[in-house]
């Protein structure tokens, strides 16, 4: 799997249980997402496509706001948001999308929602070989998903939500499934990634 950077934000994925990284704060940072979304059809605009569910991860970084990707929340219709902590999900709404870096924005106008979080502080760009830890809820089970990785590659590439532009990017060796998408990567309890795009027909990237 990959994660990407872009200009002051840095993003990567995957590395769980490390001296360095505190697990409490993570699981009390970290929702699950679920979606309704209706995709609009372009080749054929006159259909209604019928609404499907998807989900995806984020984190909170303060201010009431969490972080995920923009194509977890695009064509979103509904969007709940659920605590690790807590059995409910609760109506969350987009407050900014960049479909360019496939990152966006969102909140919850609950304000006891955030109670007791505590927001994570992004870091720079991890080394080439460094373990990072991805933290997210991946298809296949209800909790918190923690898996280690080793940064194997950094470069500019394509990012599939457009097809057209290009930013930095960071390729993890980490066993990253759909779900894990918005979910942090973690270096020294800093996020230094997000991670966003898998390569099918290879193993681990």
């Amino acid at each position: 799997m990959r994660l990407f950077i872009t200009g002051l934000v840095l993003l990567a994925l995957t590395t769980p249980v490390l001296a360095d990284v505190d697990l409490d704060a993570l699981r009390d940072s970290v929702v699950s997402i679920d979606i309704t979304a209706q995709p609009y059809d372009y080749y054929e605009p006159w259909k209604a496509p019928s609404p499907g569910g998807t989900g995806g991860s984020g984190f909170f970084i303060g201010e009431r706001r969490l972080m995920t990707n923009a194509h977890v929340v695009s064509d979103a219709k509904i969007i709940r948001v659920k605590r690790p902590d807590r059995p409910e999900k609760i109506p969350a709404r987009v407050l900014f999308i960049a479909h360019d870096c496939d990152l966006a924005i969102i909140t919850v106008d609950e304000k006891e929602f955030f109670d007791g979080m505590v927001p994570l502080e992004f870091g720079g760009i991890p080394a080439l070989r460094s373990k990072v830890t991805a933290v997210g809820y991946p298809i296949g089970g209800r909790k918190l998903s923690i898996t280690e990785g080793v940064v194997s590659r950094i470069e500019l590439t394509g990012y599939v939500q457009t097809g057209a532009d290009r930013h930095l990017a960071i390729q993890v060796d980490a066993a990253i499934n759909p779900g894990n998408s918005g979910g942090p990567v973690v270096q020294d309890n800093k996020v230094v990634g997000v991670a966003f795009q898998t390569q099918f027909f290879s193993q681990n990237i």
